[in-house]
């Protein structure tokens, strides 16, 4: 069996409880202040599951967590576009970790690549993704009449208060729990023959 083939038994297994953290971190332990302003940590499971699977992984986790989330909290419609954010995390991620640095990160000189990768990702869902597609839902699907330009405007300046933190606290999370848990847990899982 291929080390990191996507719908392994180990991969699977992994997937599956990396999208159960991602939901009750999303779901069940976010701070939601208003339609638009959210404070979660739930790129975390994503980030993860990109660097240690993959990329392909990554998208996976954070597509099927979303779908699923949507179903458990009861929302009445899922709204593919916003899936579109977290799915380019777990992308982000597994493409940074596995072809631009080359490494499963966890040695104390590839901090600042983690830190990086999670910036990076963070900054492309929550301000250039995010935004649109908060803005586009609250459009189609709540019925909102204002202009396009104006909700964008209300979300970024929304987004400039929360995320920027968020993003930090998400990169300090990654970090840490990547160096601790992944030689002694996932790199023997994932390595076992």
């Amino acid at each position: 069996m291929k080390r990191n083939h996507v719908f392994s038994v180990r991969n699977l297994s992994m997937m599956a409880a990396l999208v159960a953290m991602q939901i009750i971190l999303a779901r069940f332990l976010s701070i939601q202040a208003s339609d638009t302003l959210r404070v979660s940590f739930e790129s975390v499971p994503v980030i993860l599951a990109g660097m240690w699977l993959g990329p392909v992984s990554g998208a996976l986790v954070a597509l099927i967590a979303d779908i699923l989330g949507t179903v458990i909290s009861g929302y009445g419609v899922w709204f593919p576009p916003i899936a579109l954010g977290p799915v380019l995390v777990g992308v982000i991620s597994g493409l940074s970790t596995k072809y631009i640095f080359k490494s499963d990160l966890t040695a104390a000189r590839d901090t600042w690549k983690v830190l990086a990768t999670v910036v990076v990702a963070g900054i492309v869902n929550s301000f250039l993704v995010g935004a649109v597609t908060t803005s586009l839902y609250s459009i189609v699907v709540m019925g909102n009449t204002k202009a396009f330009g104006a909700l964008l405007l209300y979300n970024l300046g929304q987004r400039l208060v929360s995320k920027p933190l968020t993003i930090v606290v998400d990169a300090v999370l990654v970090a840490l729990v990547n160096k601790a848990v992944y030689k002694p847990v996932i790199g023997r899982i994932i390595n076992r023959a």
